[in-house]
C-alpha cells in the first residue's frame, strides 16, 4: 500500500512539474522610498529576468501580452536574457523589439551574457541596441520628467569572478565591494534604481547607496519548500540568503525576481511589476 501511495504521489509531482513550467505569474510589489522625488510617485517598472532559452508562448507572446496590458513606465531586464551556448539571436531580437515598442527598455548584464565569447558578446549587445533597448553596462542614466528632479537608473556589469573562479568552479569566487561598484558606476547621484543581476551582493549595493536594487540570478532557489524558501543557488549553495522577494539593508531595498528560466519546482515562472511610492520626511 505504501509503495502505491508513493508511486501515486510521484506521478502527481511529475504532472505538476510539467504544468508549472508553463504557468506565468505577474507578481506586484510596491516600494516606498524616502528619496524618491514626489513627481515620480507611482512610477512603474516591469522587471523580466533569467529568460534563458524559455518560450512562454510562440515568440514569448504571453510575456509581451502581459506587458501590453500592464503598460509600465519602464521595462527593465536584469540579465541572463540568453544562455551561454546561444549563437542565434533572432528570437530574442524580436522579443526585445516588441518590448521596446511598449515602453523604454533597459538591460543589464547577467553571468550568461558575460560567459559569451568576446566577439559573440559584441554581437549580442549590438543586437540589443538595434532592437531598441538601452544596455546599461556600468552606466547610469537619468529618467527625465518635466518639472521634477530625475530618477536615476543604473546598470552594473559585475565581474565574472563573482560567478565562477578561474577553474570555472564556485569555491574561490572573488569579492565585490561597494568601492568596486563606485569605480564602475561612480558616486550615486540621486534617487537610484540599480539593476544588478546577482542579489547575493546586497551589502555592497547598500554600501554604494542604491535606493532600490532589482536582481534575479537565483531563479527563486529553483525548488521552493514551504516555510523554507529556495533550496539551491546557481553557485550550488543550499538555501541562498536572498532568493526571492523583498529584502532591506540600511536604506536599500532589494527585490529579487524568481525569473522565468528552468529548472523549477513549486516556483512558477514570473515577471514582476514594481511600483515606487514617495515617502517624504
Amino acid at each position: 500500500m505504501i509503495f502505491w501511495i508513493l508511486f501515486l504521489l510521484l506521478i502527481l509531482l511529475g504532472i505538476w512539474f510539467c504544468i508549472e513550467q508553463h504557468v506565468l505569474r505577474v507578481r506586484k510589489q510596491t516600494l516606498s522610498l524616502e528619496h524618491l522625488p514626489a513627481g515620480w510617485d507611482g512610477v512603474s517598472l516591469l522587471q523580466i529576468t533569467d529568460l534563458h532559452h524559455r518560450q512562454m508562448g510562440r515568440g514569448n507572446c504571453r510575456i509581451i501580452r502581459q506587458a501590453q496590458q500592464l503598460q509600465p513606465d519602464v521595462i527593465v531586464l536584469t540579465g541572463d536574457m540568453i544562455s551561454r551556448d546561444m549563437r542565434d539571436f533572432h528570437e530574442i531580437s524580436s522579443f526585445l523589439q516588441a518590448l521596446s515598442k511598449i515602453s523604454p527598455t533597459y538591460l543589464c548584464t547577467g553571468n550568461h551574457e558575460l560567459d559569451l565569447p568576446p566577439e559573440v558578446q559584441q554581437e549580442f549587445w549590438a543586437m540589443a541596441e538595434q532592437a531598441g533597448c538601452h544596455p546599461l553596462r556600468n552606466e547610469t542614466v537619468p529618467l527625465e520628467k518635466s518639472g521634477c528632479p530625475p530618477l536615476y537608473l543604473a546598470g552594473a556589469e559585475l565581474a565574472y569572478g563573482i560567478y565562477r573562479d578561474d577553474n570555472r568552479g564556485f569555491r574561490h569566487l572573488q569579492p565585490y565591494t561597494a568601492d568596486d561598484l563606485t569605480q564602475a558606476l561612480g558616486t550615486r547621484q540621486g534617487c537610484t534604481v540599480l539593476l544588478a543581476h546577482n542579489p547575493l551582493l546586497l551589502d555592497s549595493y547598500a554600501g554604494w547607496g542604491a535606493d532600490v536594487v532589482l536582481s534575479g540570478h537565483v531563479h527563486g532557489g529553483m525548488v521552493r519548500l514551504p516555510f523554507v524558501g529556495g533550496v539551491l543557488s546557481p553557485e550550488r549553495r543550499f538555501f541562498p540568503k536572498y532568493d526571492k522577494g523583498l529584502y532591506e539593508k540600511g536604506g536599500t531595498k532589494l527585490y529579487v525576481s524568481g525569473g522565468i528560466g528552468k529548472p523549477r519546482l513549486f516556483n512558477p515562472p514570473e515577471i514582476n511589476m514594481i511600483y515606487l511610492n514617495s515617502v517624504q520626511k
